[in-house]
């Protein structure tokens, strides 16, 4: 089968804010509500491997990432550490 003339979408989820650390943030492309914040492992919010249910859900769960920064392998998801956003 031939993909020719089909039309992908994702989200490119960036900011211009800094780690406390003054590291940038890595932008993070999501393909689809599968695609989890934690290395396509773990919804960072809640702890569940479960999809997103909306859009809402998966940009909030990946600004809360942003925010609140994560631990490394947090929740098993094998994710390198990230600091909180610096305000």
């Amino acid at each position: 089968m031939s993909n020719v003339g089909a039309t992908s979408y994702y989200f490119k989820v960036t900011t211009g804010a800094r780690q406390d650390d003054n590291v940038a943030f890595p932008p993070k492309v999501v393909r689809g509500l599968s695609e989890l914040v934690l290395a396509g492992q773990k919804q960072r919010i809640v702890n569940t491997a479960n999809a997103y249910s909306d859009i809402k859900s998966m940009v909030v769960d990946y600004v809360y990432d942003y925010i609140n920064g994560h631990d490394a392998d947090l929740y098993s998801s094998g994710v390198t550490k990230q600091n909180p956003m610096q305000f």
